[in-house]
């Protein structure tokens, strides 16, 4: 008999609001795409993601273009628009 592992999902926060997701990993565009689906409201606008209570060490921080966080149920995101420089 195969050993089958459970399909884990994991309810996390962005921007305030509930969101189950079935990765342990989130990349930068991941969390952007959850915050503000495509096609993004303000296409001249860069966007800036902090999280809190991750599984990854350090637990809380920012999430830069290009990254991953590591999470668990009770991630926080908070993704905002900045404008570009």
């Amino acid at each position: 008999m195969e050993n089958h592992k459970e399909h884990k999902h994991y309810t996390i926060v962005v921007n305030g609001e509930q969101k189950t997701v079935s990765k342990d990993v989130l990349t930068f565009v991941e969390v952007l795409d959850l915050a503000f689906p495509p096609p993004r409201p303000i296409p001249d606008k860069d966007y800036s993601i902090t999280f809190k209570h991750a599984k990854c060490v350090p637990h809380h921080g920012q999430l830069h273009v290009g990254g991953t966080v590591e999470i668990k149920d009770g991630t926080s995101f908070d993704v905002t628009p900045t404008t570009k420089s």
